[in-house]
């Protein structure tokens, strides 16, 4: 039988949900040259500290799969089945969708639909129809790796695992960031003509999207879905510790972006990198006090209504609100008519609200289902006051 759902896990999707939105949203705007230099400064350096919010997303697959399965058998045959309705088709159809849109603002071309074709197809597999699809690569992998983690990782012993899981993450920031990010053409140069020339190449153009990279967040969502109860008491008892850990790591990661990008001059992919030891520190604290906060939320009820449509459409939203705000940012123009400080708010709910409901449109049709992945949406239909409990 299925597991008892976790309301607070739909807070917590959620959180990293806006998180992401907000990101996109304020890449835009970040981009557009003459903006103030002090409004242009705090606008990289929000998009530096909300860059967590994969982080949250691949923390709570681990969590629920790993809580559903802990003492249950996987039916693998049916796993893939419902992965590939529910998650590869849509994803392959959204690939489609912004590689047309990308062909508007001449950003990706091809000289016939053959062309095209052959451009979905390789897209589909490194997953760069569009920025974020990258995450939907990942999580492919991580189904696709499912079944062997869950016959594997048995953390019975947990402050052991939990000490090699945090020291393990911490390890592999410090190798991907010092070593494949900053010393990268330094590395391509030193194995140059050599039979690891090719692999090293390979690695450091898609270590973004490589399970591996990411691993640690998943499995210490895993083993907090394995030990729930354990880990929801432990984090209420050091919320202390927590908040100076965050507050300590959250002054790193601002004292970086002031000094190695506004005053160094450091790149900017490097200033932003996921894989920093700081951003690690920071976003596994940032999870904890979420991961709290979630819990206090759903105890209390907090906005439960719109937490719970949110949260079922999340993939449909995930995959849509970049040409959502693709659309809003080159036809409607309405960041001119609207000041600043209003639309660093107004951009993303927009773009959340409008893709929230072009999902329940898409969910409640039975042709168009495919389109946002059938499982878990809310339907237009199932919107009542009696059901949604508004």
């Amino acid at each position: 039988m299925a597991k008892a759902h976790l309301g607070e896990v739909d807070y917590l999707r959620v959180f990293g949900l806006i998180t992401i939105v907000v990101i996109h949203s304020m890449g835009y705007f970040f981009s557009i040259p003459g903006t103030n230099p002090i409004s242009h400064a705090f606008q990289g350096l929000a998009i530096n500290m909300l860059r967590y919010g994969r982080f949250v997303f691949m923390f709570v697959t681990g969590l629920v799969f790993f809580y559903s399965y802990k003492d249950r058998e996987l039916s693998v045959e049916r796993f893939f089945k419902r992965r590939l309705k529910n998650l590869v088709i849509p994803y392959a159809v959204w690939t489609a969708i912004y590689l047309l849109l990308g062909s508007l603002s001449n950003m990706v071309t091809w000289s016939d639909p053959l062309g095209f074709v052959t451009l979905w197809l390789h897209s589909l597999i490194n997953g760069n129809g569009f920025n974020h699809l990258y995450y939907i690569v990942v999580t492919i992998q991580f189904y696709i790796f499912l079944p062997l983690l869950l016959s594997m990782f048995k953390p019975s012993r947990r402050r052991f695992w939990a000490g090699i899981l945090l020291a393990g993450g911490f390890f592999i920031s410090i190798i991907y960031y010092y070593i494949l990010e900053t010393q990268g053409p330094n590395l391509l140069n030193l194995v140059a003509g050599t039979p690891w020339a090719g692999i090293t190449g390979w690695l450091l153009k898609y270590k973004n999207h490589l399970l591996f990279s990411y691993l640690p967040f998943y499995l210490l969502g895993g083993f907090c879905g394995f030990h729930l109860d354990v880990c929801r008491k432990w984090i209420s008892e050091h919320l202390c510790l927590i908040g100076i850990v965050l507050l300590f790591s959250a002054g790193i990661v601002i004292g970086e972006y002031f000094f190695f990008y506004r005053y160094l001059g450091q790149s900017w992919n490097l200033t932003v990198s996921v894989f920093k030891p700081s951003i690690y520190i920071y976003s596994l604290s940032i999870i904890a006090i979420l991961f709290w906060l979630s819990s206090v939320m759903e105890r209390r009820g907090s906005l439960k209504v719109f937490i719970k449509v949110l949260s079922a459409n999340s993939l449909g939203i995930y995959l849509m609100h970049p040409a959502v705000l693709f659309l809003l940012h080159t036809f409607y123009l309405w960041n001119q008519a609207i000041p600043g400080y209003l639309l660093v708010v107004l951009d993303p709910l927009a773009a959340i609200a409008i893709s929230c409901f072009i999902t329940l449109l898409l969910g409640s049709n039975k042709y168009t289902r495919f389109i946002i992945g059938e499982a878990g949406s809310i339907r237009l239909q199932q919107l009542s006051w009696q059901k949604t409990g508004l």
